[in-house]
């Protein structure tokens, strides 16, 4: 179990560093930047007009958020929204605008996890807008939600009822978690995301909420750990209100990058058959002179997962297939060596090396004969996995191309 677990970290890590996410990353932490005061105004907005939600509840909690607080005028804000009796033509112009220009931090997101998806996802711009749109609406819900929670929790927690019902070491210890209810928020909303992202291909729940749960922890360490080491006053005396956006946004930053991976392990897992074949299609020498290279050799040399569901053993001398049969099965030998005998040539295959891939290619036809040189155990890899794996794998599709090229100058050459 452990062992899968690395292997998917490692597959998820090196994904996460070859679709370049860390560059949606920083387009998220911009498009926050970008997002948050129109969010923060449709909250508002939301709070004070339909759930009629105290002026000074809605202050408390926007007072909350350092540097938008200190860069604009909440009361005047707050007063203007509350002030207006009814809602004008001007007033829903106005508020579509706003609710438009909040969109950035949702496209940001949404960018990141096609880069993930892109082979499993095909593009529909009405349904992708809809979608923003939706999270965007949700989003806003859930914190709206979460002020009017927090608000009644923290006039509850001044009154006397809490005395008669709890004891003092209780209380006391409600009062510590209700400081981490923002990241409850956060899990949901994530919850939501990892679960919609993979769309017909979607896992269940659970899956998506330990992923959603593990971004948010570990993000909230990340937080303490800014805390303890970075001195807020010295920054606020040199920057000023910049200090605070510059933190933010290294923040969100972080956050993006949290999300991204988590997101990419989530892909990982839901097609890790396929991850897997990809490692031990492109598995490195045993030579190799790179240390990464053994690393993932090492890690990838046996894997127990597809060990479990297509291993059989056979005995030496014993025909794997024949030429010109009728099979697209594809073969990894996960112990002893295997001899591949062609027309005009021999070769012979080690622990480590895949076979019998070309006629899973080519419609199933087998243009050579595989005979077992000693004891083997192999894996019989279903020629469907294989395909699979070539639609969502770069790599693989690149080898594989070069395989047939290779084939046929060869056929050219010796016809």
């Amino acid at each position: 179990m452990l062992f899968n677990q690395a292997q998917k970290l490692y597959i998820a890590w090196a994904s996460f560093v070859s679709n370049d996410l860390t560059s949606y990353a920083a387009a998220g932490a911009y498009g926050f930047l970008l997002s948050a005061l129109p969010v923060l105004l449709l909250v508002m907005g939301v709070l004070i007009r339909v759930l009629n939600t105290s002026t000074s509840a809605v202050q408390e909690f926007v007072y909350s958020i350092g540097f938008i607080s200190s860069a604009i005028d909440i009361e005047r804000i707050i007063n203007s929204v509350a002030s207006a009796k009814s809602l004008g033509i001007l007033e829903i112009i106005v508020g579509v605008s706003v609710f438009w220009m909040a969109r950035r931090f949702f496209v940001s997101m949404q960018q990141g996890l096609h880069a993930i998806y892109r082979k499993r996802r095909q593009k529909k711009p009405i349904k992708e807008n809809l979608l923003v749109i939706a999270g965007e609406a949700i989003f806003i819900i859930i914190i709206a939600l979460f002020v009017i929670v927090s608000t009644a929790g923290n006039a509850l927690a001044k009154t006397l009822i809490p005395e008669f019902f709890l004891t003092p070491l209780m209380a006391s210890l409600m009062q510590r978690l209700f400081r981490f209810a923002p990241y409850t928020v956060i899990i949901i909303f994530l919850w939501i995301v990892y679960w919609i992202a993979p769309g017909k291909h979607r896992e269940a729940p659970l899956h998506s909420c330990i992923a959603s749960v593990a971004c948010t922890v570990i993000f909230m360490l990340i937080q303490l750990i800014f805390s303890s080491f970075i001195n807020m006053s010295r920054y606020n005396l040199i920057y000023g209100i910049l200090s605070n956006v510059i933190v933010l946004v290294l923040e969100v930053y972080i956050f993006f990058i949290l999300f991204l991976f988590f997101a990419q392990f989530q892909y990982v897992s839901l097609f890790f058959d396929s991850h897997l074949l990809t490692r031990l299609y492109l598995l490195p020498p045993y030579n190799a002179a790179n240390l990464l290279s053994q690393c993932e050799r090492t890690l990838f040399l046996h894997p127990v997962r597809l060990y479990r569901r297509y291993a059989y053993s056979l005995e030496k001398g014993s025909v794997i297939f024949e030429i010109g049969e009728r099979s697209s099965d594809v073969y990894y030998i996960w112990s002893g060596a295997v001899k591949l005998v062609t027309a005009h040539h021999i070769s012979e295959l080690d622990r480590g090396c895949m076979f019998g891939e070309f006629a899973c290619l080519i419609g199933g036809v087998r243009t050579a004969t595989a005979i077992c040189m000693s004891r083997c155990i192999l894996l019989r890899i279903p020629d469907s996995l294989f395909r699979e794996t070539i639609e969502i794998s770069p790599e693989m599709s690149r080898r594989t191309l070069q395989m047939v090229a290779e084939y046929v100058k060869k056929s050219t050459s010796e016809w």
